[in-house]
C-alpha cells in the first residue's frame, strides 16, 4: 500500500529556483512539473516541458528546478508498505520510475492532489481513510492517461490519433485562449460533425464537453491560488459572458464560483 507522508499542492518559486538532492529524496517522490523545467537523475539530465511527471526512488540522486522562468509543481512524497509488490504494481500500470512522463494535460491529477492536501492536512472524520482512497484513484487515474496515450501512439492509425491527442492536450494546457469547434475543424481538416465523430470516438466524450471541463478546471484553479475578481476569472478561462461562466459552473459542480472559492479558502486555511 502506498501512504503519503508529505504533500503540496501548486507550489510556486522563482526562476533561480534549483532543488539538489546528491542522495536522493529519502521517500518515494511523486514530481508533476507544471512550468518548464529541467531534471538530472543519476548521470541523465532531462528538458521537461509543463505537465511532466516523475516518480522517483528514495535513494535516487536528483536535481531540478527551473529553466528561466518561475517554476510551479504539485509533489508529495511516500513510502510503500511492500517494497517489492507496491513497486511491481506501479510498473505493471505502466508508470514508469526514475523517467520522465509527459502527459500534457494533467488538470485532473491536479486536482486529485488538491483533494488529498485538503484532507491530508485535516483533523476531519475519516480523513486517513479519504487520503488512502484519494492516493489509489490518483494512481490509477495516472496509469489511465499514460496507458491512453501509448495506445494512440501505437495505434495503426497514429497519425490520426496522435493529431487528436494533441487536440485534447491543447484543449486542457489552454483553456481560455481556444478558438471555436469550428476553428479547430478547419484546422484539423474536417466538418464540425465530422472532428465530433473522430473526437467522441477516440476519447468517450464530445469536443465541446472537453473544452467546457477544461475551462472549469482552470477556473478553480484560479479561484484557489488569487484573488482574481469573478469577472476577470470568467474572461481568463475564455468566456465573453461573465453570467454564462457563472451559470455553467454551477450545472458542472453545484456551487457558484465564490461559494467554490469560499470553501477552498477555509479548505487551505485550515492547512
Amino acid at each position: 500500500m502506498i501512504k503519503i507522508g508529505s504533500i503540496g499542492y501548486n507550489h510556486s518559486h522563482g526562476d533561480n529556483f534549483v532543488l539538489d538532492c546528491p542522495n536522493g529524496p529519502g521517500a518515494w517522490l511523486f514530481l508533476l512539473m507544471k512550468t518548464p523545467a529541467f531534471m538530472t537523475i543519476g548521470e541523465a539530465t532531462y528538458s521537461a516541458k509543463p505537465g511532466t511527471v516523475f516518480v522517483l526512488e528514495p535513494d535516487v540522486p536528483c536535481r531540478y528546478g527551473s529553466s528561466g522562468c518561475n517554476y510551479n509543481d504539485d509533489w508529495f512524497y511516500f513510502d510503500m508498505t511492500d517494497s517489492a509488490a507496491d513497486r511491481s504494481s506501479l510498473e505493471k500500470m505502466g508508470i514508469e520510475i526514475n523517467s520522465p512522463i509527459l502527459l500534457g494535460g494533467t488538470d485532473e491529477l491536479s486536482m486529485i492532489i488538491y483533494e488529498i492536501t485538503v484532507e491530508f492536512y485535516s483533523s476531519d472524520l475519516y480523513h486517513e481513510d479519504v487520503v488512502r482512497l484519494y492516493t489509489d484513484i490518483f494512481f490509477k487515474r495516472l496509469s489511465r492517461l499514460i496507458l491512453s496515450k501509448s495506445s494512440h501512439e501505437a495505434s495503426p492509425t497514429s497519425g490520426r490519433r496522435t493529431s487528436l491527442a494533441n487536440l485534447r492536450s491543447r484543449i486542457y494546457i489552454e483553456p481560455g485562449s481556444l478558438p471555436s469547434v469550428a476553428v479547430l475543424a478547419e484546422e484539423y481538416g474536417v466538418s464540425i460533425s465530422g472532428l465530433e465523430h473522430l473526437y467522441k470516438k477516440a476519447f468517450g466524450t464530445s469536443v465541446i464537453n472537453d473544452i467546457i471541463n477544461s475551462r472549469i478546471i482552470y477556473a478553480k484553479r484560479l479561484l484557489l491560488s488569487s484573488n482574481m475578481l469573478i469577472s476577470d476569472v470568467a474572461e481568463k478561462c475564455g468566456y465573453s459572458c461573465c453570467y454564462s461562466f457563472m451559470r455553467q459552473f454551477k450545472l458542472k459542480t453545484g456551487l457558484t464560483p465564490t461559494e467554490f472559492r469560499k470553501i477552498a479558502v477555509k479548505g487551505v486555511d485550515n492547512i
